[in-house]
């Protein structure tokens, strides 16, 4: 009970203290792995460039954020699949969390080894409300009614062919197979996600939201969306919260080592001879939020060497 108070008024104070914070000022990405509106925008543009899965969403009115553009204020990628629960990975490559090294007394936790991680107390979680669903989002790449009616006077339509107009014995034509209905058995039914990326004014960190849906697509009850979370950061990194976007209730990946472990890669990235543009921010941020959601299967496939 302690901790959930205690969670609500750090979010309180977050969020107000971000109402006024500036977020002018030079880059400081290989300094601190820290980003500005301005490098969360080249990054996401890149990632939604490489990755079609990926593309902007823009806000309820109202909730629009002034440090970024009107129709770039939030990444989202939709309905990503999640196969099996985290328990089952788990018992199939008895994964071992541990802290990274970093100043103070939580760190991040990422995949080692092969060993029984050590059980961490549970958190009081508020729960999702049953009916609560993510709007329908407007992303720029999507045509507005007025094009598709424009386009629409070039395309005929099909109900303006006559029986006449169609060869019953063309000799070109293929034999066409009657397909027999599938049988539910075979098909694959599975859980999806919403994934959508905020930039966080207070970290100046991308801020990673979840909102998950059960296999005949309704929303996910909070106990369900943390069987799809490592044990490990569901006790310790990921809790719920209203999306400051759509204000409505998403879990999300609390933002506050993110910065940290960036730095940290980062560093590692130039020991070995090559340095992370900042464009590319991306690709290697989610390779690590996979350690916190390893079974939803979003697109994070591109190398880090690609241009």
């Amino acid at each position: 009970m302690f901790t959930d108070v205690k969670n609500a008024v750090h979010s309180t104070f977050v969020n107000t203290y971000s109402k006024f914070i500036s977020t002018d000022g030079p880059s400081k990405f290989l300094e601190d792995g820290t980003l500005t509106p301005e490098e969360f925008v080249a990054a996401g543009d890149l990632l939604v460039f490489k990755c079609p899965t990926w593309s902007w969403g823009t806000s309820k009115p109202g909730r629009v954020g002034s440090h970024l553009p009107p129709d770039k204020q939030f990444l989202v990628t939709r309905k990503v699949p999640c196969d099996m629960r985290v328990a089952d990975l788990k018992k199939d490559n008895g994964t071992k969390y541990e802290d990274t090294e970093f100043d103070g007394d939580d760190g991040w936790l990422l995949a080692v080894g092969d060993d029984e991680a050590e059980e961490i107390p549970d958190m009081d979680i508020p729960d999702l409300p049953v009916e609560t669903r993510p709007p329908p989002i407007f992303t720029p790449s999507e045509p507005s009614a007025k094009n598709e009616d424009e386009d629409s006077e070039d395309i005929p339509d099909i109900d303006d062919f006559s029986d006449s107009d169609l060869e019953e014995d063309d000799p070109a034509s293929l034999p066409v197979k009657k397909e027999e209905p599938e049988d539910e058995d075979t098909v694959i039914r599975s859980r999806s996600y919403d994934i959508h990326i905020t930039y966080d004014k207070y970290y100046r960190t991308p801020r990673v939201w979840l909102f998950g849906y059960d296999e005949d697509g309704n929303p996910l009850k909070t106990e369900k969306i943390f069987e799809d979370i490592s044990q490990e950061h569901a006790k310790k990194t990921v809790t719920i919260d209203k999306h400051p976007h759509l204000d409505i209730p998403f879990a999300f990946i609390h933002p506050c080592r993110h910065a940290e472990v960036m730095k940290t890669f980062c560093d590692k990235l130039t020991q070995n001879g090559k340095e992370l543009r900042v464009d590319q921010y991306f690709f290697l941020f989610l390779k690590f939020i996979s350690t916190v959601i390893p079974t939803i299967n979003y697109d994070f496939t591109i190398s880090l060497d690609g241009q």
